[in-house]
């Protein structure tokens, strides 16, 4: 999928979490998140970030990660093209045109239609 950024976004987080499939996390359940369905965690190397609740899996002191996941965000401006891969709880897992990757939220990308790419 193509699409193009509408509003500008830029990264809150320089060196967030990232973790292979399996990865042991510790979730913060009382951080809130103003996007539904992303959980703090930090990891073993003391990175966190937001992580999509969907991808985690666990109980008590026991929670690991279901997929390898990284939270890098992309700073993104108006007018930008970007390839989408994923969605996830209202943001974009997308490749830039410089081939950097990262999360965008969606209300600041519009999809394009074939004609429009």
């Amino acid at each position: 999928m193509r699409a193009i950024v509408t509003k500008p976004y830029r990264r809150p987080y320089d060196n967030p979490i990232a973790v292979p499939a399996g990865a042991a996390v510790v979730p913060d359940f009382e951080k809130y998140s103003e996007v539904p369905g992303w959980v703090w965690c930090s990891a073993d190397d003391a990175r966190a970030g937001w992580v999509p609740r969907a991808y985690l899996t666990g109980s008590a002191c026991n929670w690991r990660v279901t997929r390898d996941y990284n939270a890098i965000e992309l700073t993104v401006e108006p007018g930008d093209r970007l390839t989408i891969e994923l969605e996830e709880s209202s943001f974009y897992w997308a490749t830039a045109s410089d081939g950097s990757q990262g999360w965008v939220p969606r209300d600041n990308v519009s999809l394009l239609t074939d004609d429009q790419t």
